[in-house]
């Protein structure tokens, strides 16, 4: 499958998480405009990628390190990448092309006709892979693993506000659909929470 190094070059002077979280609000209005690649990557590494490279650690903490969640961002309209369906390859900081092609309107009809899905740049999925932590924590892993994809997600939140970008989580979805869509089967893997991220 093709791959995409995302950008080493990953500083940048925002404002303060002070600030950041002073600002915070979900953002369900895009202007259309084309985000660049050095932002999706700014976006993806903070949110979840990993922060301490000697030790494997990421951007946001996980139960034992058992790391159960997965990240795919579906491409709407970011310069140099084709529209279509990646999965963020968190280890090398790569994103893997699995399915290319445009997938507004299916993304829409499994988030109850939400039409952010056709204006945002991008909509960052968070699923997990159960198995993960159910092998050390059991009957306690359903808990960490929601835990897991909130940090995930207002750190997603909170780097968007920084780079001036907008943000708005959706739980509301069909689940099927959308696992269908990833390729998941919605048993060993499931989608568990959306983000659409977008220029404002």
């Amino acid at each position: 499958m093709k791959r995409i190094r995302l950008t080493q070059e990953l500083t940048h002077n925002g404002p303060p998480v002070e600030k950041a979280i002073a600002n915070r609000r979900s953002q369900r209005d895009f202007t259309g405009e084309i985000m660049s690649l050095a932002e999706l990557s700014h976006l993806l590494h903070y949110s979840s990628g990993v922060t301490d490279k000697r030790q494997g650690l990421r951007a946001a903490p996980s139960a034992g390190a058992t790391y159960p969640i997965e990240v795919y961002a579906i491409v709407n309209n970011v310069e140099g990448l084709a529209k279509g369906i990646y999965h963020y390859l968190i280890s090398s900081h790569e994103l893997e092309l699995l399915r290319e092609g445009d997938f507004r309107n299916e993304m829409s009809r499994a988030a109850l006709q939400e039409m952010m899905f056709k204006q945002a740049n991008v909509i960052v999925a968070l699923s997990a892979v159960f198995q993960r932590t159910q092998q050390q924590y059991r009957e306690r892993a359903q808990r960490y693993i929601c835990f897991e994809a909130g940090h995930i997600a207002q750190n997603t939140y909170l780097i968007a506000t920084s780079l001036g970008l907008g943000a708005c989580a959706i739980g509301a979805f069909y689940d099927d659909e959308f696992n269908r869509l990833l390729g998941l089967n919605g048993e060993n893997e499931a989608v568990l929470y959306l983000l659409a991220v977008g220029k404002i």
